[in-house]
């Protein structure tokens, strides 16, 4: 007996088309590096490190994180001495919350084109990258009892003290400080900070975040990350419309070259990890420099060739005056060295969640 032809035909039809699926989607996985995860909740929670809790919205006992959870609105985010927590919003804004604090999302009104973030910080440090989205109407807000620091976009900081005390910081983005009545207080440009405090004038200056800093600039065939020396944080970028900044006082942007720049605070002898990713094969240039003050004492360059998708790292080590070592935050930084790039397998280190809109 004959078989059907029109099963037959089915059959080798069925079968060609599973190959040409296998095919296309397999080799598109197996090539390149694979990517970081995208965020799909209005608010994520992630551990950086140690131990992290959350007190719900409707109050009562903090309870242990869950890294990855959903934080809904009104929920505190409180982490301890040795503790750091990052939470990823849906427009691609992260907030790290640094050790010792205690921060509450307020509001997350988030679309494409608008949103609108909140953050009360009752105690402690905080740290923001600020999404630009299209809407001039976006804002992100990093709110005190006495007082609201408020971006479009950009990078910022706060820190609510026991006894009152805000100071706030803009590595990036214009930054409007207004007290409780809405009456504006300051306006702080890229690179200021200011201290609210009961009985002192408001008094924007220029800060660093700790005297000495590592800066690496790229040309445009690759995207920098730099994964601290505490083996946790990051920042720079995992694509070109990916900017990462979990590091208080850190930033990140784009050279008047169109390449990336990213600068880390520094002032510990220990070894900072560099990434590149090749964004386009051909030739590439990475400047390392060392700061003090925001002034070069330093610098190393690395060249090369690289495949479009391919992950080359290295590794930096700062070298500090014996005399100011002891304290990171005054530590100078008198050179650096930098290993020969080396290829990179495997995904990315550290806690990374993208954003679906960027």
């Amino acid at each position: 007996m004959r078989p059907d032809l029109s099963l037959r035909r089915a059959l080798i039809l069925l079968w060609t088309g599973a190959v040409i699926v296998i095919a296309l989607f397999g080799g598109a996985t197996s090539s390149g590096a694979a990517g970081p995860p995208v965020a799909f909740a209005t608010a994520t929670l992630n551990i950086i490190a140690g131990d992290v809790k959350v007190v719900p919205p409707e109050g009562g006992p903090a309870r242990a994180a869950k890294d990855g959870m959903n934080l809904a609105v009104g929920a505190h985010v409180v982490t301890g001495p040795k503790s750091t927590a990052l939470v990823t919003f849906l427009d691609g804004s992260t907030l790290t919350v640094q050790p010792d604090s205690d921060a509450t999302v307020k509001q997350a009104d988030l679309s494409k084109k608008q949103s609108t973030v909140r953050i009360k910080v009752n105690l402690g440090t905080v740290w923001a990258r600020v999404a630009r989205l299209v809407d001039a109407g976006s804002s992100f807000s990093l709110e005190s009892n006495s007082a609201t620091a408020t971006v479009h976009d950009g990078l910022i900081g706060a820190r609510q003290e026991a006894d009152g005390t805000f100071t706030c910081w803009t590595r990036a983005g214009s930054l409007f400080l207004v007290d409780s009545s809405g009456r504006i207080i300051s306006e702080l440009n890229p690179g200021q900070m200011d201290v609210v405090k009961t009985g002192q004038p408001s008094n924007p200056h220029p800060f660093f975040s700790n005297d000495s800093a590592l800066r690496v600039t790229t040309s445009l065939a690759v995207v920098p990350l730099i994964l601290m020396a505490d083996k946790a944080r990051l920042a720079g970028f995992a694509s070109p419309r990916s900017e990462v900044n979990q590091v208080f006082g850190a930033f990140t942007g784009l050279t008047e070259q169109g390449g990336y720049i990213t600068e880390v605070p520094a002032g510990i002898a220990a070894p900072f990890t560099l990434i590149a990713e090749g964004q386009a094969s051909g030739p590439f240039e990475v400047t390392i420099a060392g700061l003090h003050k925001g002034a070069p004492v330093s610098q190393q360059r690395l060249s090369g060739t690289i495949k479009k998708g391919e992950r080359l790292v290295t590794t930096i080590m700062p070298q500090l005056d014996g005399a100011t070592a002891g304290e990171p935050k005054t530590a100078r930084i008198v050179g650096l060295t930098a290993t020969p790039f080396q290829p990179m397998d495997g995904p990315l280190p550290g806690v990374l969640l993208l954003s679906p809109w960027e």
